[in-house]
């Protein structure tokens, strides 16, 4: 089998033979470590992350399913002020996200005012300290995100030149979920209680035309899914009915929204989902990636969802960082043959691979999808 028949048969929930497992690690910054460069070049100049990549692919091997998204590229289209690598950091550091209250309370009633595309943007002006408001900086603003899209297309048809399908090629969060990061955890909680009926109108209002926002770049770069991050409404920060009544409707909406259209949602669920698993079999079967982490009990998932819809992960970064090559192989071959049982699962890693991850142990997920064996380290 190619890259786009193994994913196309996990969707579809069909088994496949010994070997074929199909396997996505998600390697966004990990690349330049195997390919002896600083976070600050793969960073500083996205012709060098290309590049890192492609030595990434020599040097362990091709994944199934590999990112399109210039690291650089990620914070900005989190809509969170951050720091990055050889700016504000040093060579060798993560990126940085910071969330703090850069939207207010009075945001949810402009956002009924002007519509959320026109709020949006000027939303996305406060966390560019060089451009002031106006018509101007919007269309500087708009003018990135076009670039954006161009860059990811370039990235992606790179990955496809060595086989590997880009994960998406769009993405953004529920109206919930944005709202949460942009207001900050503890200012949007006293919302939910001080002002509900306010942030359900606002997050009513931004549904259809967030979707419509991330249908933008698959126009320009024609790709077949898309990236759905419903993070800040886990059983981690909101109880299991508040997910219910505030946040699920929205995320059916847009899942059913993209599989109309024929194009595959992947669902970035970090944190706790485990109480939440049966609410996904409100969305369409055989037609998502759940992409979990390892605050899920992804053998739960199994049991819950193993026949409505792909499940994606989920080793441990601990396990990667500070494992012994034997245990690694070891969990994937666990994940295979019992959340790989009867098809619908992608192995991968619990979200990022770490900057600290041992090159013997990302190198080892590919080899046991394959059936290659253990290596002789392992004993």
């Amino acid at each position: 089998m190619d890259s786009q028949e193994r994913i196309d048969r996990a969707v579809a929930l069909k088994p496949v033979p010994p070997g074929e497992t199909p396997v996505a690690p998600l390697l966004i910054h990990y690349v330049a470590k195997i390919a002896g460069m600083t976070q600050a070049e793969i960073f500083r100049d996205v012709g060098a992350w290309r590049d890192a990549v492609d030595r990434a692919a020599d040097r362990i091997g091709p994944f199934d399913m590999g990112f399109a998204l210039w690291p650089t590229d990620v914070p900005f289209s989190e809509g969170l002020k951050h720091e990055l690598p050889g700016r504000e950091l040093g060579d060798e550091e993560m990126f940085q996200v910071i969330e703090e209250e850069v939207m207010t309370r009075d945001d949810y009633a402009e956002i009924l005012r002007v519509g959320y595309p026109r709020w949006s943007m000027d939303y996305y002006l406060r966390l560019q300290p060089n451009l002031r408001p106006g018509r101007l900086s919007r269309g500087r603003m708009t003018l990135r995100f076009i670039q954006l899209a161009w860059r990811i297309r370039g990235n992606a048809k790179r990955l496809q030149k060595r086989g590997i399908l880009p994960a998406f090629s769009g993405a953004g969060y529920p109206p919930f979920d944005f709202f949460s990061l942009a207001r900050s955890f503890e200012a949007f909680s006293e919302d939910l209680y001080d002002v509900p009926d306010l942030l359900a109108r606002a997050c009513d209002a931004s549904v259809e035309p967030i979707i419509a926002t991330i249908l933008q770049p698959l126009r320009i770069n024609g790709g077949k899914r898309v990236c759905i991050y419903p993070m800040r409404s886990s059983a981690t920060f909101i109880s299991p009915k508040m997910f219910e009544e505030r946040a699920l409707g929205h995320l059916v909406r847009m899942v059913e929204t993209f599989v109309g259209k024929g194009i595959t949602p992947l669902l970035h669920c970090d944190a706790n989902w485990t109480p939440l698993l049966p609410y996904f079999r409100e969305m369409p079967r055989a037609s998502c990636i759940l992409e979990l982490d390892n605050d899920t009990d992804i053998y739960r998932a199994k049991e819950a969802l193993g026949d409505w819809m792909c499940i994606r992960g989920n080793l441990a970064p601990t396990l990667l960082a500070f494992g012994e090559v034997g245990e690694v192989e070891a969990e994937c071959e666990r994940l295979i043959r019992e959340v790989g049982r009867d098809g619908g699962f992608i192995l991968g890693s619990g979200c990022e691979v770490p900057l600290n991850a041992k090159m013997e142990n990302v190198a080892a997920i590919r080899r046991v999808a394959r059936g290659e064996g253990r290596s002789a380290a392992a004993g």
